[in-house]
């Protein structure tokens, strides 16, 4: 694995609108750490860093954030048992926004002062609220839902492949393999906001490129009864879906296309999927034509980096539910340590400081858990053009079976403009 330039190598396994005012960080103070000394600011004492997680225990994509949680408690444990980041203990602070981003607002005003950096905002909506707060307290943003709006905070750091991004390549990839025709319609249903938005945003970028149509279905996040979007989308004889929405959704949009005798394929984006869903009247239905595209390889990688963030995890709970957020939480985890990793070892233990750490990557690789050679350098842009395809696969750990990595032509082409 390459590491942030400035981090020491350690193996991968043993690693709303903009408030009127936020809040401040303390004077940096110099303090001993190792051999030498090293500035500290929030979030940081003699013998511990905390960090922080906003996460959605309560709301749509709760059964996920669990696993994430979990996970992420369990990657610090396991640092911590190998001496820590910058002879400290990491400790988690995990507060639950319930996919309500004034809540989450509201949540990261109270933590500010208490952390070093913010490992994840699970959500579009939710991390596009708190980003700009984050960026007036020069505070790392890790673990955000996806969204291209995103990129322009320097203290992002996006896990993968934007949503835009993801979206292209399901174009790319319905017409170069799953015989989706030039001239024809493809659905796009999706999340009102940032996350919906983005995708709607590349799927358009595609469909433009390979001579499609988009019949576009906007949703809000509330409604998880599918029928009047599969029914317009039956009537419009589409050839292929996007989807940018829930796991609630995948299903009901799947079961009532195969009800109306609809037969095409439906690719989700990155949190559509859940294993769970293979245990409802729907598994058929995603059986026969659900696909899946994730940023982070799916949980039936056989990657270095995902058998070890399944290790972790099943000794964590071994009975705990699998899917692809266990390489996700394993990985958003690992990227924040190499940036503590960096900022410790150039002497700046500052929130500031893991910020410019963050800054300073531009060939990120993790064993197979995200794409290799991520760019963190360019801000404005996806940190990669590739994202992972799996088919639902009752058969496969988690329910997603690797089809292979994307980096197709729409990708390539899209940008934000920045």
């Amino acid at each position: 694995m390459k590491h942030l330039p400035r981090a020491s190598a350690l193996p991968l396994a043993a690693a709303v609108a903009l408030a009127l005012s936020s809040c401040s960080t303390t004077a940096p103070t110099e303090q001993a750490a190792g051999s030498g000394e090293v500035a500290t600011g929030n979030g940081v004492s003699d013998s511990q860093i905390t960090v922080g997680m906003l996460t959605d225990l309560s709301g749509p994509f709760a059964a996920g954030a669990e696993v994430q949680v979990t996970e992420t408690k369990a990657f610090w444990d396991q640092v911590n048992a190998d001496g820590g980041v910058c002879g400290r203990d990491v400790v988690v602070d995990v507060q639950d926004h319930g996919y309500d981003p004034q809540k989450a607002v509201t949540l990261y005003r109270s933590m500010a002062a208490n952390v070093i950096a913010l490992q994840q905002v699970l959500g579009g909506p939710t991390s596009a609220a708190v980003l700009p707060l984050a960026q007036q307290d020069d505070v790392y943003v890790g673990g955000v839902g996806w969204a291209g709006t995103t990129l322009q905070y320097e203290n992002n750091q996006l896990p993968g492949a934007s949503n835009a991004i993801q979206a292209a390549n399901a174009v790319d990839h319905m017409v170069d393999e799953l015989g989706v025709p030039e001239g024809s319609s493809i659905g796009v249903v999706y999340f009102s906001g940032d996350y919906g938005g983005d995708s709607l945003a590349g799927a358009e970028h595609a469909a433009e490129e390979r001579g499609l149509q988009v019949v576009a279905q906007e949703i809000p996040s509330s409604a998880t009864d599918m029928s009047a979007q599969a029914s317009a989308l039956s009537q419009a004889g589409v050839a292929g879906i996007v989807l940018a929405a829930a796991p609630a959704q995948f299903a009901s949009l799947a079961g009532v296309l195969a009800s109306q005798g609809t037969d095409v394929p439906i690719i989700g984006m990155n949190p559509t999927f859940n294993p769970s869903l293979l245990s409802t009247p729907a598994a058929d239905a995603l059986l026969a034509n659900a696909y899946s595209i994730t940023s982070v390889a799916p949980y039936a990688s056989d990657a270095p980096g995902v058998q070890a963030a399944i290790d972790l995890y099943t000794e964590a709970d071994p009975d705990g539910a699998v899917g692809w957020e266990v390489p996700l939480a394993y990985v958003q985890a690992e990227l924040l340590k190499q940036a503590l990793d960096g900022a410790c070892e150039a002497g700046d233990l500052t929130p500031e400081g893991v910020v410019a750490s963050l800054r300073e990557s531009s060939a990120v690789d993790t064993e197979g858990l995200l794409p290799d050679g991520l760019d963190y350098s360019r801000v404005g842009e996806s940190p990669t053009t590739t994202v992972y395809l799996s088919k639902v696969d009752a058969a496969a750990p988690g329910g997603l079976a690797l089809v292979d990595q994307l980096d197709g032509p729409s990708a390539n082409s899209f940008s934000y403009g920045g």
